[in-house]
């Protein structure tokens, strides 16, 4: 193919890609006091917010990591004083999935990033269908009604996807969990176990493990896991976004 027309053919290619349609990316505002509030990423009627998020939080929600030991690149994409708020509306019914890919092109854009996918050895856990069969009950809210919340001691929600499941469930385990279920829909659930990460004395834990809960409430199971993990390598970013 001539250079001109493969040219033609890339900026058409581009035009065609769904785009939000206004986005914001902008440097957050300093802390007041000690206590922060981060949004790590959530999809509300069509508008998707990150706020007083670093840009290795806007990539793992972008592509849907479980943890963000599976993004490797400079150090201040991670640092906590590199914070940023994104505010993007996609046009009415856009799919949540095709949002997050319009949200990984508006990263790479407004933070001139460049990045590349590689398979890293590392320990990890994937969650798969327990032997008896899973035990969730599928979601019967639409996406504006989903609520939740996810604590040391349980997660729980009324509209959640395995992909969300296995990202809290990394949180709670300190390792990469990646979904190995094939299940696809939305689910409910209340999720309960030992809160075993507090520090405090009079939090003693009580209950099942999480893996231990994970098999017999959910009817899945945390598998443990060393092989090849993708891991998402960041070339080259700018710490100040393009303006809007």
């Amino acid at each position: 193919m001539k250079p001109l027309l493969l040219a033609a053919v890339v900026l058409l290619c581009r035009a065609q890609s769904p785009v939000f349609e206004v986005a914001t990316v902008k440097v957050s505002a300093p802390a007041q006091g000690d206590l922060i509030y981060i949004n790590t990423g959530k999809i509300v009627n069509g508008v998707l917010t990150l706020g007083n998020a670093s840009l290795s939080d806007c990539i793992a929600y972008a592509y849907s990591l479980t943890t963000k030991d599976q993004i490797t690149g400079p150090d201040w994409i991670f640092a906590k004083q590199d914070r940023y708020d994104v505010t993007a509306k996609a046009a009415p019914g856009t799919p949540e999935d095709q949002q997050l890919r319009m949200l990984q092109a508006l990263i790479s854009e407004r933070f001139q990033m460049t990045l590349h996918k590689e398979q890293r050895e590392m320990k990890h856990y994937e969650l798969v269908i327990g032997k008896n069969g899973p035990k969730l009950k599928e979601s019967t809210v639409g996406p504006a009604e989903a609520q939740g919340s996810a604590r040391l001691d349980g997660i729980k929600s009324n509209r959640m996807d395995m992909t969300k499941l296995a990202m809290l469930l990394s949180r709670m385990t300190r390792l990469p969990v990646l979904d190995r279920t094939g299940l696809h829909g939305f689910y409910q659930f209340d999720l309960k176990y030992a809160n075993e990460t507090s520090k405090t004395p009079d939090e003693n834990p009580e209950g099942p493990s999480i893996f231990t809960a994970v098999q017999e409430q959910l009817g899945l199971k945390l598998e443990s896991k060393k092989g090849p993990v993708e891991v998402l390598v960041v070339d080259r970013a700018e710490k100040v976004p393009l303006e809007n």
